[in-house]
């Protein structure tokens, strides 16, 4: 990666014309010698995984009162993230989604000061292709990498570094596969062509994976003194349950019987004294093992979290065979800023474990908690700024009742969030739209007649303006909502050219999270006249995805509104029904049209086509000129781009191939831009050895297109994808 110059303390003369001209700047960001990763308004702190729910997760410090193009009621600008995964396999950085989050000028009065505020964001990742049934030691752990972004969607290439932003990496590890499939263990232990012994055996059969309990306690202490885990940790979670001062705590069932710890010379009561009275200042107790490093609260969607570091191998009760242990994080509030954090919010967990070949900076995990924040709102002429205090405790549960407290293994953080604007519902039934297929609702304009219903259509290009199609996803939660399942609402669609509203009748699936136990809830609203029954219960139970209905948009173009009804009322007595605000978005499922047979001229009724002057399946001579012409069109065309195989045959090897095929790539650099209809093209074979060769001509539009993937063990993750396209040709050089 190119090296990125941080500059968090621009001088006075600099940050006046930045402040000025900071949109502008991002328009020129392709100049030469513009400085990379300005942090001085915006940074992005840290980055965590949550292995049991899939999910990614960020931290970004909002630092300055002005330089976010406008108030809280104005548009504002967005902060963006995009993540990266590297899972070690030779592929490297995969795109793994964006996500973003609005911001604008909040004023600090003085002598106060609301600055930094600290924001979260989170997508989940599609990682159950990458579980492995590794030993019980051994996790797999990929590369995150996070790229913060302002107010432009970051680059799909990982190694481009932003204007305004920074980028993070961190080590996360995946959860061992849960599910034993004969399938996969076959081809695990490669006996495929065995199978004739074996004649009856259903592939598909699946086997649960149990938790082990641990080993025998000698074994147990002898692998621990052996990793320098200290008597005290070791036996910490055998300690506490048994310990009356903190019977008001959720404790952890113990490990071992503390009588046959004495046998082996442990002196219980000696680890008791030493547990009871830690040394620690007042935001950390002992963060020898895990210490909680940033904090944030996702505007979007309601929802604090932390990130966690782990940071040794051992001192976790158990490796990835067993039950392990939890970081456990309780979260605060102080809503009138007065240094007391008043009101107890919940708290959230992760599963964490002894892993051999944890990396030397650590594991980052994460948590998240989502909160009702509705009898909290203001309107956006009063910003809502508020401090929250999390404090984190390995294995046994935080304090519910003194948000002082710490525990002996533990810290707290402070930070000051910023609260979503709204109106007080008055304790009433109410919802809060998040996000369609990922995209915030306040990143779809809903206004402008040209860009309506498009996402990201105020940001900067290129990569601004992106329509929706295929399985659209629209998540929200539903406010003061009651029990689990007390609350009932539908979905509905409309295409603005034909003024009629239509129930969503898909089948839906939701993914319950209880602590970190997840169940899957399958419905189905044609038999019940398109209402689903409500499943989260905030704080204690969330949807996964905070999935309110999948929509199958089919073959459906053009501008759609999206709206939600809901009730108490389980007759549905439409005086009992309210309404949610209607939500356009437009619908793009026209993909690109390919010409699959070979000719001499570029085919007029095809978006995507290349030809070879002279025809495919030529010979040429090393160091001849190949010259033609490609067609890729698209009303909302992203991108096109040539590779070429064997990449083994360019001489030298590696080069890029920029470097012999012009042009070789082209991105969308205006809204205006519908990508290109007849450009020339050549290849100088020069750096081709004698080979026959492919070259691929691909394309993708913006269109976010979305699409259900169904796991082994019947869960699913969201994911997005566009309309992608492309076409092959051949020739070859003669030697």
């Amino acid at each position: 990666m190119e090296k990125a110059i941080l500059t968090d303390n621009l001088p006075e003369e600099q940050v006046k014309l930045y402040l000025e001209n900071r949109k502008l700047l991002l328009l020129s960001k392709f100049l030469p010698q513009q400085t990379a990763s300005i942090t001085y308004w915006e940074q992005l702190l840290c980055v965590g995984f949550n292995p049991d729910v899939s999910r990614l997760e960020a931290v970004v410090s909002v630092k300055q009162a002005f330089g976010y193009s406008g108030g809280l009621c104005s548009a504002g600008s967005h902060e963006f993230v995009r993540f990266f995964v590297d899972y070690h396999d030779g592929a490297g950085f995969q795109d793994a989604g964006v996500t973003s989050f609005k911001v604008a000028d909040i004023p600090d009065p003085a002598p106060q000061t609301k600055h930094p505020l600290h924001y979260m964001v989170y997508l989940f990742l599609n990682d159950e292709a990458h579980r492995r049934f590794t030993n019980c030691e051994t996790a797999i752990i990929p590369t995150v990498r996070a790229v913060l972004s302002w107010n432009t969607v970051p680059s799909p290439n990982p190694n481009d570094i932003p204007h305004f932003g920074n980028v993070v990496n961190a080590d996360i590890q995946l959860k061992r596969k849960r599910i034993i499939i004969w399938a996969d263990l076959i081809k695990e232990l490669g006996i495929q062509e065995k199978l004739d012994i074996l004649p009856h055996i259903d592939e598909q059969f699946k086997v649960p994976v149990i938790d082990k309990p641990l080993p025998p306690i000698e074994q147990y202490y002898r692998a621990y003194k052996s990793a320098g885990v200290e008597d005290h940790r070791t036996f910490f979670s055998s300690i506490m349950p048994n310990i009356p001062e903190v019977a008001k705590f959720q404790a952890p069932e113990a490990a071992y019987d503390l009588e046959a710890a004495s046998k082996l010379g442990i002196k219980i009561a000696d680890l008791t004294k030493l547990i009871l009275s830690p040394i620690f200042d007042n935001n950390k107790a002992n963060v020898n093992y895990e210490e909680m490093t940033c904090v944030g609260l996702n505007t979007n969607t309601d929802t604090l979290g932390a990130v966690i570091k782990v940071k040794k191998s051992s001192g976790f009760s158990g490796n990835m065979c067993t039950a392990g242990s939890k970081e456990h994080v309780a979260f605060w509030a102080d809503w009138n800023n007065d240094g007391t954090f008043d009101e107890y919010l919940g708290t959230a967990s992760v599963v964490v474990h002894d892993i051999s070949n944890i990396p030397k900076d650590g594991l980052y995990y994460n948590v998240a908690l989502p909160v009702d924040l509705t009898k909290r709102l203001r309107s956006c002429e009063t910003p809502n700024i508020i401090r929250i205090r999390a404090v984190m405790s390995w294995q046994t549960l935080p304090s519910t009742t003194d948000p002082n407290a710490l525990n002996y293994y533990g810290n707290r953080i402070d930070v000051r969030v910023q609260v979503r604007p709204g109106q007080l519902d008055g304790g009433k039934l109410g919802i809060n739209l998040f996000d369609v297929n990922g995209v915030a609702i306040s990143n779809i304009d809903q206004v402008a007649i040209t860009t309506r219903g498009l996402a990201y259509s105020g940001a900067s290009f290129p990569n601004a303006a992106y329509p929706f199609g295929g399985l659209i996803k629209l998540s929200g939660m539903l406010t003061n909502s009651g029990a689990s399942g007390t609350t009932f609402y539908k979905v509905q669609f409309l295409d603005t050219s034909s003024g009629t509203w239509q129930d969503v009748m898909d089948k839906q699936k939701f993914q319950i999270i209880e602590g970190s136990v997840q169940t899957l809830h399958d419905q189905d609203p044609s038999a019940t006249g398109g209402w689903l029954t409500y499943l989260p219960a905030v704080p204690a139970k969330a949807e996964k995805l905070s999935l309110l209905a999948f929509w199958d948009s089919g073959s459906r173009n053009g501008l759609h509104k999206l709206r939600v009804l809901f009730t108490k009322d389980p007759l549905f007595n439409p005086v009992n029904i309210s309404y949610s605000s209607e939500v356009f978005i437009y619908l793009d499922t026209t993909g690109y049209t390919v010409n699959g047979a070979p000719s001499s001229t570029l085919d007029p009724g095809s978006t995507l086509d290349v030809i070879i002057a002279g025809g495919d399946c030529k010979f040429y001579k090393k160091g001849d000129i190949i010259s033609g012409q490609l067609k890729v069109l698209d009303k909302y065309f992203s991108g096109w781009s040539f590779s070429l195989q064997p990449a083994a045959h360019i001489v030298p090897l590696g080069t890029p191939l920029s470097t012999f095929i012009a042009p070789a790539s082209r991105t969308v650099v205006s809204l205006a831009d519908n990508g290109d209809n007849g450009t020339s093209f050549t290849i100088n074979t020069q750096y081709l050895q004698s080979c026959g060769y492919t070259i691929r001509l691909s394309a993708t539009d913006r269109s976010l297109l979305g699409y259900k993937i169904v796991f082994l063990d019947g869960s699913y993750i969201y994911n997005l994808t566009s309309h992608y396209a492309e076409k092959y040709l051949g020739f070859a050089i003669l030697p």
